[in-house]
């Protein structure tokens, strides 16, 4: 009973990574910036911890 859910928060863990990444990636294409600013970067950075963090949350079944 408990290995379900082993493999359900492994899953979680997994997609709430590729959300992260997906974030992250897309980020800088729909802000539509091309020249390295380091606080740009750390936007970018936490809306996609923000994103992946609302994704985990809102997927917990409890």
């Amino acid at each position: 009973m408990g290995d379900g859910n082993m493999n359900n928060t492994a899953v979680r863990a997994i997609i709430t990574v590729a959300v992260f990444l997906l974030l992250y990636c897309l980020s800088g294409p729909v802000i539509g910036w091309t020249q390295y600013d380091m606080y740009l970067k750390g936007i970018e950075f936490l809306a996609a911890v923000i994103g992946a963090g609302c994704y985990w949350i809102g997927r917990n079944k409890k």
